[in-house]
């Protein structure tokens, strides 16, 4: 049976760069996104298109009619369980593998470093919580045989078309040479993952026998303390570092007014101290598998930034104020 590759929130970052991957190899790819113009814009010329609301439940099986492969790369605020729900029932429908992109947040403060795949979910807080449920709920589906699933645990992301995030903060700042915020120590080493090798990963794992039913660590490779990131990427600007930090304490100031900045507490954590994801599982099962260096991958994020916000690096004290503390950081996936 031919394969066909279905990608949901095919606008998103981590989405359009598995559709470009996924084409690259040659595979039979349909892109699922709620704004066409936009997803022509973003998409190979080649690729299928279905414009569909994803939480809408018959629209999203009819679009997944046919798929041998489902991957879920929407992601909107609240709305996880629900998100969960209906891409279960779609693959449930079509019998297809379920690929369910991850994050860190589940693990709490580290056991042991670096962390394994292993590690207890002990993180606390609303996010973590609906997380580690999220993730109870498919691998239970899996174990039950009621649908394939594989769950890659993405380290934090970085690379063309994110937006809004704590990391674009960074290199929108960075591009217009404004003071760049990282959270928590600028010593304490963290995993950086590109979004292309993210990409690749999940379909690698998707496509690749004996990964199902299981959670697979993309951890970027070597990990970089905050500092040497921040540094790296002025530097890719060809700016000079203008690097601030963010403490458990402005947020605990902050979270009194902002309920963003109060939820951000639960995952200060991970970026306090070290907090590093054990890759071995995915380089002994792939050893061919490797990561862009982090310089090269780096430079291609500031190149994005540059060409998208260019024209407006020039702007306003007021227009880089997003950099604070408060709305896109506090959001960061």
């Amino acid at each position: 049976m031919s394969e066909l590759h279905v990608v949901v929130g095919a606008t998103g970052a981590l989405g359009s760069a598995i559709v470009h991957h996924l084409q690259a190899e040659g595979l039979t790819v349909r892109a699922l996104a709620r704004n066409m113009e936009l997803a022509q814009s973003m998409l190979p010329d080649e690729t299928e298109i279905a414009e569909v609301d994803a939480l809408d439940l018959p629209a999203l099986k009819t679009a997944c009619a046919g798929a041998t492969h489902i991957y879920n790369c929407l992601y909107i605020g609240g709305q996880l369980s629900e998100i969960t729900a209906v891409m279960l029932e779609a693959a449930v429908s079509t019998g297809a593998l379920l690929i369910f992109p991850s994050n860190t947040d589940v693990y709490g403060i580290p056991q042991q470093l670096p962390i394994p795949e292993t590690h207890p979910h002990t993180a606390s807080g609303e996010r973590a919580s609906k997380r580690i449920e999220t993730e109870r709920t498919l691998l239970d589906a899996h174990e039950r045989g009621e649908v394939p699933v594989i769950i890659p645990r993405l380290a934090a992301l970085h690379g063309a078309h994110i937006r809004g995030s704590f990391m674009a903060n960074i290199f929108e700042s960075a591009l217009r040479g404004k003071k760049a915020f990282w959270l928590g120590s600028l010593e304490a080493p963290h995993n950086i993952l590109y979004v292309p090798d993210a990409a690749a990963a999940c379909v690698l794992l998707a496509t690749s026998p004996d990964t199902a039913g299981q959670v697979w660590h993309v951890n970027g490779g070597e990990a970089l303390t905050g500092g040497d990131f921040l540094d790296r990427i002025f530097r890719a600007f060809g700016k000079t570092p203008n690097i601030g930090l963010r403490t458990r304490m402005t947020f605990r100031m902050l979270g009194t007014l902002l309920p963003d900045a109060k939820r951000l507490l639960d995952v200060m954590h991970q970026f306090e101290k070290p907090y590093v994801l054990d890759g071995a599982k995915l380089a002994q099962r792939f050893p061919g598998f490797e990561f862009t260096p982090h310089d090269t991958a780096i430079a291609d994020t500031a190149e994005w930034f540059t060409a998208e916000f260019g024209d407006s690096a020039a702007g306003s004290e007021a227009d880089s104020g997003r950099t604070d503390a408060t709305d896109a950081a506090a959001r960061a996936e």
